[in-house]
């Protein structure tokens, strides 16, 4: 269970990530163990970009930071729509359990479309155990100390439900992870064996969110990495079509139902895409949007950090470098 670790330095801040596979009986629960150290240079404001399935984050050591929708600082993040946006006090520390799709529901129950919309204390959620884990992680002398104490936490917590996802289910959500928009919801069912509306109780059940949902996360994860690779000045009519948008226009408004911002303002923020051991559905960004009460982050203000290891883009439209 080694331990890996990525250092950036940018003119808005320095940030360290670190990373970790949990104890070998936590595998079907949970996919890793991720934590962030940074130290802004001044005051921003950030968005989390959406992920296809919930994860727990930990607040450490800090209490100012402000979100939007409102929540907890030690909070169960559940499969969303729209990206989180959060503003750090000042330097911040927090970890994140990646957890599975079974780990989802053996540990929240299968119910997940509650945690939809809001953002509820991860304590109160899930017990006793995880009443003291903030200040017990601040406590800890390293990152290695602190995950195996996330291994010891996780081991111990009571299972609120024993059996597993479906498996038609599973599959049609790893289909969407990897296939996105291309995708027919109707076509996936059929192939499921279910009906389309058994397929989209599954997915509101076990997963939050509906299979539409999960397939335009996918369509935008990889229009956001294609785009934070892209040269500047790239046509947004090109990367729409590159990425199965309709058009312009389409491209546009997922964009900015997503985070709030159109995708000239996303090229020119400083972007970090995180590795995720767990593949795709794990995998998300961080943006630095600028000053809290002010406009994104400008051109010029703070360089993309540089590509993580183990993150990948769909590849460029034709006569882009690759």
């Amino acid at each position: 269970m080694a331990l890996s670790t990525r250092r950036y330095a940018q003119p808005w801040g320095r940030i360290l990530v670190a990373s970790r596979r949990p104890h070998p009986a936590l595998r079907d629960t949970v996919v890793e163990y991720r934590a962030f150290t940074i130290d802004p240079a001044r005051r921003l404001a950030w968005l989390e970009t959406p992920m296809a399935l919930p994860a727990i984050y930990l607040s450490i050591g800090e209490t100012g930071r402000r979100y939007d929708p409102p929540g907890s600082p030690t909070a169960v993040y559940a499969a969303r729509t729209s990206a989180l946006r959060f503003v750090p006090p000042g330097p911040w520390e927090g970890a994140q359990v990646m957890l599975t799709l079974d780990g989802a529901n053996r540990l929240l129950g299968p119910r997940l479309w509650e945690f939809a919309d809001v953002l509820p204390d991860a304590r109160d959620v899930l017990g006793r155990r995880m009443r003291d884990i903030p200040e017990r992680l601040a406590r800890a002398a390293s990152w290695d100390a602190r995950f195996a104490l996330l291994d010891e936490v996780f081991l111990g917590l009571d299972v609120s439900y024993a059996g597993r996802v479906p498996a038609p289910l599973a599959w049609a959500w790893e289909r969407l992870l990897h296939d996105g928009d291309g995708t027919r919801i109707a076509d996936l069912a059929r192939e499921t064996g279910w009906s389309r509306r058994r397929l989209q109780q599954a997915f509101q059940r076990h997963v939050g969110v509906a299979p539409r949902d999960v397939a335009s996360m996918t369509r935008f994860r990889r229009t956001l990495e294609t785009l934070v690779r892209a040269p500047a000045g790239l046509p947004h009519a090109v990367l729409a079509a590159h990425c199965g948008y309709y058009d312009q226009s389409h491209l546009i408004r997922e964009f900015k139902a997503v985070t709030g911002l159109t995708p000239g303002a996303l090229s020119t923020a400083p972007v970090l895409v995180h590795p995720a051991v767990g593949g795709a559905a794990y995998r998300h960004a961080s943006v630095v949007v600028g000053d809290p009460e002010g406009p994104p982050a400008a051109a010029g203000t703070g360089a993309r950090a540089p590509d993580a290891p183990g993150a990948r883009a769909a590849p460029p439209p034709a006569g882009l470098p690759r």
